[in-house]
């Protein structure tokens, strides 16, 4: 799949496999943001905390992804499938697991955001004005929770008009199968029985609702379970994990 303006592009390359959002890259230098890939190395560049793979082997490459893009510190939290936002107004060293949230919100400059991902959406959000980013994880039950809506207002006071929303590689509409209920937790119709959703889609709307400008919302053309060679996917059975990352970047 070739760059598209305003969506993830390919792969870096098989030591770090990232793809990240190229007009972000270009629209704001300040900015780190990217999501790991699969890559070609075996084994799998896999993140996941709490799969097969020895803890030795995954802490390596959390900080391999931290050194390389040039920040301090990483942060992740266990993930509950929830609305909790966390604000990190501290510099940090290292990697750190945070108490239970899904989102996590930062002004502090070489501090990368985290969150694992195998189909849910990884949401970016970006605020020039002030330099201040907010990663969030949304699987269905984080959007019917609003949790892109925790996470603007995790950005703080203002208008939304000049933030900007990305969405990464995750499991597209025509993958994602569920049941009526989920469509119904969704605020669509529940269908008769289980039937295709778009997350991002709803996301979009959700974050257009809220005041973002059409312009500033944009999303990966990855589908973590039809691009499953590139990426780990839940629904297609896979174990491992990728992660979306986003911070600031330190000067210099």
């Amino acid at each position: 799949m070739a760059p598209e303006t305003g969506h993830d592009g390919r792969d870096t390359g098989d030591v770090l496999p990232l793809v990240s959002n190229e007009e972000w890259a270009e629209r704001l230098p300040w900015l780190v943001q990217a999501t790991t890939a699969r890559g070609g190395t075996d084994p799998a560049f896999d993140l996941g905390l709490a799969g097969r793979e020895p803890v030795a082997a995954v802490l390596g490459r959390w900080n391999t992804v931290r050194e390389a893009l040039g920040a301090d510190g990483i942060v992740v939290a266990r993930q509950v499938h929830g609305d909790r936002v966390l604000e990190h107004s501290h510099t940090l060293r290292g990697m750190h697991i945070a108490e239970a949230a899904d989102g996590h919100v930062t002004g502090v400059t070489g501090l990368l955001l985290a969150v694992t991902i195998a189909d849910c959406v990884p949401v970016f959000l970006a605020r020039p004005r002030d330099r201040r980013v907010a990663l969030l994880h949304a699987g269905w039950r984080g959007v019917a929770g609003r949790i892109l809506q925790a996470g603007l207002a995790g950005l703080g006071p203002g208008s939304t008009e000049d933030i900007f929303v990305h969405f990464g590689p995750a499991i597209c509409g025509t993958c994602y199968e569920v049941g009526p209920e989920v469509h119904r937790a969704l605020g669509r119709s529940p269908p008769t029985g289980p039937e295709t959703i778009d997350l991002r889609a709803i996301l979009a709307e959700q974050a257009e609702a809220a005041g973002v400008p059409r312009a500033n919302i944009s999303r990966s053309a990855w589908c973590t379970r039809c691009d499953a060679p590139h990426f780990f996917s839940h629904r297609g059975g896979d174990a491992g994990r990728q992660i979306g990352v986003i911070g600031i970047r330190r000067a210099g």
